[in-house]
């Protein structure tokens, strides 16, 4: 490792030469605080040299020719500012301080409550509902302003990808899960706009100083006590989304004078019913941060968080229940129990974490940032079980009219079709007619299970038992984090960065009875595997050192294990800054090894051996470890033929590790991994031009992206074998292709208006292997090819367009933008794209196959709509301080048509090959939605 990190070194450090001290520098502030603005955009026109802030405000630009020139400074949530400059000959002239006004609006909340995931039908969720798939923070490329929150109603992903791809940062640390390779905006509580304003955006493979930026993008979020204003700051607001009303507090002190810094924040978000009927919310969030600066060279910084969280969410469900319901925001997750409504989807999460930095300056231009974390994640969601009975779901496919279509021929048997017809409308009366009948039956359930404490007809001996149950499956993480790294200047032109970070995660997952609904105890077994292997007690047993365990509220049952993964991860960096070019290149080495350890024997993986000597799945105790070595190189090129005219290019490659959510066929009952687990690789670019123009400025981009090697698991629950599936696939090959546009153009300065637009191609490049694994037994894995070459990635718009208007006039803001969205994809299910050799049976010529096999096969789009918002921004300054008003009103013309995302069912007919009786599912966006809220500061 000692000779690696000379050899990395060495690399970084071949160009150094030194330059006149000729430019200029000041610092960059708050008009109305006098506070410093950091990572505030510094641009010399004529030059076309640009700098950034540093978290005191002060920026340098050295190399500077001399002359006149005019000095831009754009920073988020301030006006852009111009000033003109002389610089002399020799000298490095302070022009001292300027001051930016604020730009009126309150910051979006960044959060993900409104993006919710049925959980069986996306691999039972644990949390992947949490996060919000665009990188967020401050930046003045207009099309990433756009695509942040303008593109976020339809779940837009930058450029396809996956959110893994994208890496988010406190303070340095990567705090991306480790599990599943994603960033959890959620864990902050709604503070977003508060707390964890203070961010930097780093868009692509931009270079970044804290750390080594993934293919789609960064963001760092600072919580340096020091770093924020001091003063009250409070807000309330009121939304009909998920919650109503939001309160929040901060209050920061500044540096004192004996060198301390405190700031915390409050905030609570409420609602007893949110816009989708039979939804709750409480959430309540806490934010502090101490600092104290030693002297000019040292400071360490103590910063901690967590929001814990209650919701009841939707579920997505079929476009004929939507119909049925009269509403495309109906949710079947709840019902009325005593009259009152009732969750089945109840969400509770808490993520708390702790974080220490430590600051050297050992000299001017450099610093290390060192810091130990620790991150605590709790997720939960509840959802029903049952036992022998009838599926309680109210959209149950075999409780829908389509399941009772007419089956006899209309001239043949015209007399059956008939009566057949009837009870299909007498269901689609009943079901679409009383409420209550498309909702769960909570009375119902609780009669059943009370019913059964008195009397068990089928076993005496299982008296008491519950039929109906609401359990909570839990997917939880605590996090182990050490990170350190540079930033240091190495001369006029020349910096370098580098670091080093190490990750244990310990993750459990688990189930738990939440519920017993009347009854006295859950036994826990399979009932699956009982029906299927009635003379194998063994078989059945979720937790075979303890057979027939009965469980109780609060017991864990069901499935109990670990995941523990450890990485490491090396990297360097150098940028270089001259007169018509900038240019960086970075290394990044990395280790990770993974492993599971299951804390329960599966009957249907007990381990030991077969009568031939080979192993047999096994469900308890430490199983192998997986390890993997990786590397990644990346470099950055931007040409500034003048002070407006820039040309940019990046390009890297490298692989990493598996994630272990993706590693194992069948988690919750067996170790076994997916095949040959494989470093995922990829290579990816992109070419730029932008310009800067007084008044017109902005950027066209094309990228490009290829992805080895990548695995996917999803699971649903198999009708023919009466069991829950998990379905892996590995060896994906998918392409990320595109361009992108943004431009914004001042008509007067202070009326403008912007364009910014995507036109993406993502799509599967190979026929990867798929792993169906049956959680009750009933089958060994069974190894499929799943034709999905050409076909598209689903699950994000292909295609986005956006116009927005901004004026303002004394004081007030007003903006109006409008959004289209086209070429988004349904998310294919892989068990529709398999050879399907029983097919033949149902077709009487090749054309008929070719038909119904391309019905099968078929990947529908969701709608192409377009969607119109409204905002108005009052700021009022007075002597104590300033009050502002925010009013924004988001699909203001009600477009209820909105289709935000969608999957095919991952459960299909083999019976009768009937593509319509397991239909595709779909979420739809809430019509108009009103955000008003007031804040003040003093």
């Amino acid at each position: 490792m000692k000779r690696l990190t000379t050899t990395l070194f060495m690399l970084l450090c071949l160009m150094m030469p030194v330059l006149a001290q000729t430019g200029i520098k000041g610092t960059v502030t708050d008009a109305r605080t006098g506070q410093p603005i950091a990572d505030a955009n510094i641009l010399l026109r004529d030059q076309a040299i640009f700098v950034v802030t540093g978290s005191d405000g002060v920026f340098t630009i050295s190399n500077a020719a001399p002359g006149s020139d005019v000095l831009e400074i754009i920073a988020s949530g301030f006006e852009d500012t111009y000033q003109d400059v002389k610089i002399l000959d020799g000298r490095m002239t302070n022009i001292g301080e300027i001051k930016l006004a604020a730009s009126g609006f309150e910051a979006p909340e960044l959060n993900s409550d409104n993006f919710l995931f049925d959980e069986e039908d996306v691999l039972e969720d644990e949390g992947i509902g949490q996060s919000v798939g665009t990188i967020q923070g401050a930046t003045d490329d207009i099309y990433y302003q756009a695509a942040n929150y303008n593109f976020s109603t339809v779940r837009f992903r930058m450029r396809g990808l996956d959110q893994n791809w994208q890496t988010g940062y406190v303070n340095g640390f990567n705090m991306n899960d480790a599990m599943r390779g994603r960033f959890n905006f959620s864990m902050f509580g709604g503070m977003t706009s508060s707390a964890f304003r203070n961010r930097t955006t780093e868009i692509g493979q931009s270079a970044a100083p804290y750390g080594f930026s993934s293919i789609g993008g960064s963001n760092n979020i600072t919580t340096l006590a020091s770093e924020y204003a001091p003063g009250w700051k409070g807000n309330l607001s009121y939304t009909n989304s998920s919650y109503m009303l939001r309160a929040m507090l901060q209050y920061a002190t500044g540096v004192t004078k004996n060198g301390w810094a405190f700031s915390a924040s409050i905030i609570g978000r409420y609602a007893p019913e949110g816009v989708i009927e039979g939804t709750f919310y409480n959430s309540f969030g806490y934010f502090l941060s101490l600092e104290k600066i030693f002297n000019d060279r040292h400071s360490l910084n103590l910063s901690t968080w967590g929001a814990p969280t209650q919701r009841a969410t939707n579920s997505a469900t079929t476009q004929e229940a939507y119909d049925l319901a009269g509403s495309n925001l109906y949710n079947p997750s709840w019902g009325y129990l005593n009259g009152k409504k009732k969750s089945a989807r109840i969400v509770e999460s808490f993520d708390p974490s702790v974080m220490l930095n430590w600051i050297w300056k050992p000299k001017m231009g450099t610093k290390v940032n060192t810091g130990l974390a620790f991150r605590s994640n709790n997720y939960s969601s509840s959802a029903l079980n049952w036992y022998q009975a009838a599926d309680p779901r109210p959209d149950y496919y075999r409780n829908l009219p389509y399941y009772f279509k007419p089956t006899a021929d209309e001239v043949l048997e015209p007399e059956l079709y008939a009566q057949q017809l009837e009870q299909q409308q007498f269901v689609a009366d009943w079901w679409g007619g009383d409420k209550s009948h498309r909702q769960i039956d909570w009375n119902s359930l609780y009669q059943t299970n009370l019913l059964n404490r008195n009397q068990y007809d089928r076993d005496p001996e299982l008296l008491g038992q519950s039929t109906y149950i609401l359990e909570d499956r839990h997917s939880n993480f605590n996090a182990y984090m050490l990170n350190s790294y540079l930033d240091t200047r190495l001369s006029d032109i020349l910096t370098m960065q580098g670091g080093l970070s190490v990750n244990f995660t310990d993750a459990h997952y688990y189930k738990t009875i939440r519920n017993l609904l009347g009854g006295e105890y859950w036994r826990d077994i399979d009932n699956f595997s009982e029906r299927d292997f009635a003379g194998d007690v063994n078989i059945m047993q979720n937790d075979l050192d303890n057979p027939n365990r009965k469980v109780y509220e609060g017991d864990k049952f069901g499935y109990n294990y670990y995941i523990r993964d450890i990485n490491a991860r090396l990297w360097a960096q150098n940028q270089i800054v001259t007169r018509h070019w900038n240019i960086d290149y970075a290394l990044e080495l990395s280790t990770t090894s993974f492993w599971r350890h299951g804390m329960m024997r599966n009957g249907r993986a007990p381990g030991g051996y077969d009568e031939q000597g080979n192993a047999l799945p096994m469900s308890k105790g430490k199983g192998d470890t997986h390890s993997f070595f990786n590397g990644a190189a990346k470099a950055g090129f931007t040409y500034k033929l003048d002070g407006r005219n820039y040309f940019t290019a990046h390009i890297g490659g490298g692989s990493r590790a598996p994630l272990p959510n993706d590693a194992y066929v069948s988690p919750r009952t067996k170790d076994t991994p997916m095949g040959d687990l494989k470093n995922e690789k990829y290579l990816s670019g992109d070419l730029s031009y932008t310009w800067n123009y007084r008044n017109f400025r902005g950027s066209i981009t094309g990228f490009y992206t290829r992805l080895w090697d990548s695995m996917k698991r999803s699971g649903f629950y198999d009708y023919e074998l009466n069991s829950f599936m998990n379905y892996a696939m590995s060896g994906i090959s998918t392409e990320y292709k595109g361009l992108e546009l943004g431009m914004q153009y001042k008509i007067l300065s202070n009326l403008s208006v912007s364009a910014v637009g995507t036109i993406g191609r993502y799509q599967y490049k190979n026929d990867p292997m798929g792993v169906r694994s049956y959680e009750n037994g009933s089958q060994d894995d069974v190894v499929r090819r799943v034709y999905l070459k050409n076909y598209y990635v689903g699950g994000t718009p292909q295609q986005a367009v956006s116009f927005a208007v901004n004026y303002n006039v004394a004081r007030w803001f007003f903006e109006v933008n409008a959004q289209w969205f086209g070429d988004n994809y349904y998310e294919l299910s892989p068990s529709r794209h398999e050879e399907m050799p029983g097919l033949w049976k149902f077709c009487f010529s090749e054309e008929e196959y070719k038909e119904r096999r391309d019905q099968i096969t078929h990947q529908d789009r969701l709608n192409s709509e377009w969607v119109m918002n409204l905002s108005i921004g009052k700021i009022i300054y007075t002597k104590f301080g300033s009050l502002n008003f925010n009013l924004s009103v988001n699909n203001v013309l009600n477009n209820r048509n909105i289709q935000t995302s969608g999957w095919q069912e991952g459960k299909f007919d083999y019976t009768n090959y009937d593509v319509n009786k397991f239909p595709n599912k779909v979420w739809y966006a809430q019509g108009i939605r009103v955000f008003f809220n007031v804040g003040i500061r003093f």
